[in-house]
């Protein structure tokens, strides 16, 4: 049995020969893929233990109870994410090896992690003002620094883990991370049950640290081969700008099914703007221990772990707008249950329907974004994508926090639902799946 078993593995860290792939990346392609695996899964595991969706708001809301405060935290890392992917695609493209850059983004995006823990234990005997303006700080720093680093890291993952083994790359990775995820989120519940406020939440957020950081590491065994590229000469620079952006306007224009996706999107993101606000409402109505943060969180990551397991195959077999549909219905279906049911046993469904969700939507929409365009120019799709979606994710949260301070939380839910209905309507009867219609598509003049 173990003989059969290193001889599947050899066969599937082999890659078939390819005169026009450098041999450096057959060479090294099992290292790869399990030093990258190993930075996803234990930044997953990181996470766990410093969740946007339950533990960070949590702490949060002890500094200020603002719902536009609270608002604004997935709001920046949502769209610090988003927002800058585009503008570092033409620099990106000139660098004969990404892993250099993405090791110092790398770093600087850890840095406000490191930070945290300390400022756990500070920011509670600050003036409110004070506290509220550096806890935005930091996380404005951790957003900017994922936006920055995240196409060079995506370039490089695209470099040296070949299409032919990409998507089980991030299957495994993610399933992985997924399942230590439960493990960081049942250890966070023990330490914010067993330590007083705000050690609890310093503690955690410092072994979440050690999770980022470790992810570093991994990332550093990378083997990346460097490329000849060609270098733009400085005295054109303005004129290649130029005609870039009058390229992105023509996919804008030429490609109508690419428009109504993208105008979906923004529904869909728009609907999502109740996602920061479930834990915090649902510990107000329930007046609940911080512990349970970590016990959404689990079971936030435990759906991730079927989510991710199931929709990657459905996708590659009936086609990944149909994984996003039922990434829409299931988010109804949460903020449904969020307004029906008056009893905790229902915000814990409410997390299990958002952690199927949220597998079904970040699957699809990294599959979606790749499928649109022509080969030739799918990093400039992939980049429109995140980059003209990303202010709904800014907009968004800041837009509940007005209307759960205005109102309440049911009414924040309940145009949540409107616009993730109107959204996921949109995309099932507007947008035809472009696998389909691959055949239509010619790169844009």
């Amino acid at each position: 049995m173990l003989s059969s078993l290193s001889a599947r593995l050899r066969q599937f860290f082999t890659l078939p020969p390819d005169p026009a792939r450098p041999p450096e990346i057959a060479q090294h392609f099992a290292r790869n893929f399990l030093a990258n695996a190993g930075d996803m899964t234990t930044w997953l595991f990181g996470i766990s233990f410093l969740s946007i969706s339950a533990i960070l708001p949590v702490y949060a809301s002890r500094i200020s109870d603002s719902p536009i405060f609270l608002g604004l935290i997935p709001a920046l890392i949502d769209a610090g994410w988003f927002l800058p992917q585009l503008f570092f695609a033409p620099l990106v493209e000139r660098l004969p090896r990404k892993l250099p850059l993405v090791l110092w983004l790398g770093a600087f995006e850890r840095v406000p992690f490191a930070l945290l823990p300390f400022m756990a234990l500070w920011l509670p005997g600050q003036p409110q003002p004070v506290a509220v303006t550096v806890f935005l700080l930091i996380i404005l720093w951790r957003a900017l620094g994922s936006g920055f680093v995240a196409t060079p890291w995506q370039e490089m993952l695209a470099k040296v883990i070949p299409v032919t083994h990409r998507g089980r790359f991030f299957g495994i990775a993610h399933v992985a991370g997924q399942l230590l995820g439960i493990g960081g989120a049942a250890l966070a519940a023990w330490i914010l049950a067993a330590w007083p406020y705000p050690q609890n939440f310093a503690l955690s957020f410092g072994v979440g640290a050690v999770g980022i950081w470790a992810s570093l590491a991994f990332i550093t065994l990378t083997k990346e081969p460097a490329v000849t590229v060609a270098t733009a000469d400085p005295a054109n620079v303005v004129r290649l700008n130029r005609a870039y952006a009058q390229r992105l306007f023509a996919i804008l224009r030429g490609n109508a099914n690419f428009r109504n996706y993208l105008s979906s999107r923004w529904l869909s993101y728009s609907g999502g703007m109740a996602a920061g606000f479930l834990a915090v409402y649902a510990f107000e109505r329930f007046q609940l221990e911080d512990a349970v943060s970590a016990t959404f969180t689990g079971i936030l990551f435990g759906a991730g772990v079927i989510g991710y397991a199931v929709w990657g195959a459905v996708g590659d077999r009936y086609g990944h707008k149909r994984v996003m549909v039922f990434a829409s219905a299931l988010w109804a279906g949460a903020l449904v249950v969020a307004l029906a049911v008056p009893a905790l046993w229902g915000f814990y469904l409410v997390f299990a329907l958002m952690g199927f969700s949220n597998a079904a939507g970040t699957l699809s929409d990294l599959n979606l974004a790749m499928e649109f365009g022509p080969e030739a120019e799918r990093p400039t799709y992939i980049g429109l994508t995140r980059t003209v979606t990303g202010p709904a994710l800014l907009i968004a949260p800041l837009v509940g926090g007005w209307l759960a301070q205005t109102f309440n939380y049911p009414v924040l839910f309940a145009v949540s639902l409107a616009l993730a209905v109107t959204g996921g309507v949109m995309l099932m009867g507007w947008v035809a799946e472009p696998r389909h219609t691959a055949h239509h598509r010619t790169p844009s003049g």
